[in-house]
């Protein structure tokens, strides 16, 4: 079956069991080998909000590994060439990488960042539903889509200045209430600036969510 306003990577269709980035045989795993996610490079962090541009309404920020290489490659096949399986592969590396630095169980629920339902339509899902719902299965953590919604379309912000992607996301957002002072682990896939996760944040926060913080499984911001 296709998904959703795209048809299945031909590459998936024809040859299901070699890893979508070296070709190579896959043994026991799907979509992406073993050799290829040991390149990714971790973060090693910590919590960095203090490095991101726009941070109002997060409380911390979370990223597994950084934008570059393999990563990139790996993000651009969930996104815009329908490999959910990829989705699976890297958020179980991320959850695993950042296992002994997020406190799982002091969170209450795992909300992705919505897409409006024209890009959603247009994809066929929400690739950062596809990392949540796979970071909820290794947590324990139930997953709310419906939490937060994207009510006004935007544009893309890539190629947009720190100012521009707060003008481009802002009030973009609607969040259900009430939070009754609930604490979200809100998920990514790429923190950039925050504008973003930080216009999804100051929604749920101002509906009583206590707490809210983000987690992406890549950031392209390097420690200075």
């Amino acid at each position: 079956m296709p998904v959703l306003g795209r048809w299945p990577n031909p590459l998936e269709l024809l040859f299901p069991s070699l890893c979508v980035l070296c070709t190579a045989p896959l043994d026991g795993v799907k979509a992406v080998c073993t050799s290829c996610l040991e390149t990714l490079l971790p973060t090693g962090l910590g919590s960095w909000l203090d490095k991101a541009a726009v941070r109002e309404g997060l409380d911390k920020a979370w990223s597994a590994f950084w934008y570059d290489g393999t990563m990139q490659s790996l993000i651009h096949l969930l996104k815009y060439n329908g490999h959910r399986r990829v989705g699976k592969r890297i958020s179980e590396a991320a959850f695993h990488q950042l296992e002994g630095e997020v406190p799982w169980g002091h969170f209450d629920v795992l909300v992705p960042v919505p897409l409006h339902r024209t890009t959603r339509r247009e994809r066929g899902y929400n690739q950062s539903a596809v990392l949540a719902r796979t970071l909820g299965e290794l947590s324990g953590l139930p997953m709310n889509e419906r939490l937060v919604l994207r009510h006004r379309w935007t544009r893309s912000q890539t190629g947009l200045s720190v100012q521009e992607r707060r003008a481009n996301v802002e009030g973009s957002f609607r969040a259900a209430g009430p939070g009754a002072g609930r604490r979200v682990l809100l998920v990514d896939d790429v923190l950039t600036t925050g504008a973003t996760a930080s216009a999804c944040a100051q929604a749920l926060k101002a509906v009583g969510f206590s707490e809210v913080v983000v987690l992406t499984v890549a950031t392209p911001i390097k420690e200075k």
